[in-house]
């Protein structure tokens, strides 16, 4: 059992490290969709600037309809304000009868009526702190987004500046790229002049010409002759040691003297001498 839990482990985590590599390569691959040449660039910042201004048209809309809200609120705040005006001077009016007033009915009828107001009143005091403290802290959140959404304006607009200092950038990068390839004389066929067209064919034939030489000096047939003319100085010369020999062996044989071995004059004379 415990092995095939570790056979289970082992082929879970081998899908996991195959996937993650996928994806690598992947995004590897779209990365350099966007970095090899100008126009993947410019696509890059298209990209990024339609997206920017996806978010902004979101926010700006969230914004706005935060900003309803709290404009029915302070609306709704005003017309508390309005109607609680109005109340404390109806309370004061039944104030000022009960004030006055001699019939005890009437009396219990303007306190009846200032009690109404009073209370009245208070519910309109609890629902403008109410509408006070709501206010107050959606402004404190609308500034938050108001700055988001401003920053996010002003990076849209800065857009187009930073993709042509980008564009600019790898342009310029490139072309000391290639500078630096020629000063180094790292240049590719089609961009060689006709002068080391020239000079890089004479190396060339320079070079097969050394080879032809020494094949020409390993071909076998130079090799027989070279031996053949040996051969032949060598049988010359042993002949003329033996007829040389066989002169003197005649000569002492008739006079019964010996003489001495026979040399070449310097003069060429090659008779032997007695």
């Amino acid at each position: 059992m415990e092995q095939r839990v570790g056979i289970i482990r082992a082929l879970f985590r081998y899908l996991r490290f195959w996937n993650w590599r996928q994806a690598r390569f992947i995004l590897d691959a779209t990365d350099a969709q966007f970095t090899g040449d100008v126009q993947g660039i410019a696509y890059a910042f298209d990209i990024h600037s339609d997206d920017l201004i996806a978010q902004y048209n979101g926010l700006r809309n969230a914004v706005a309809q935060v900003e309803v809200v709290l404009e029915q609120k302070r609306t709704r705040l005003h017309g508390l304000n309005d109607k609680e005006a109005v109340l404390i001077r109806q309370r004061e009016g039944a104030l000022s009868r009960a004030e006055s007033e001699k019939d005890p009915a009437e009396m219990e009828k303007h306190k009846v009526a200032f009690e109404r107001f009073q209370n009245q009143i208070s519910e309109i005091e609890a629902e403008q702190a109410k509408l006070e403290t709501e206010i107050s802290e959606i402004s404190a959140s609308m500034k938050k987004h108001m700055y988001q959404l401003t920053k996010l304006q002003s990076e849209v607009q800065r857009l187009p500046e930073q993709k042509a200092n980008a564009i600019a950038d790898h342009v310029t990068a490139n072309q000391i790229i290639a500078l630096n390839d020629r000063l180094n004389g790292l240049q590719s066929s089609i961009d060689r002049g006709p002068i080391e067209a020239v000079l890089k064919a004479n190396r060339e034939l320079t070079a097969k010409a050394r080879i032809t030489e020494k094949l020409a000096g390993t071909d076998v047939r130079l090799q027989d002759e070279e031996y053949a003319q040996a051969g032949s100085q060598s049988v010359s010369n042993t002949s003329f040691d033996q007829l040389l020999a066989a002169r003197k062996a005649e000569r002492e044989a008739k006079t019964g003297v010996k003489t001495e071995p026979a040399t070449v004059s310097e003069t060429g004379d090659s008779r032997p001498r007695i």
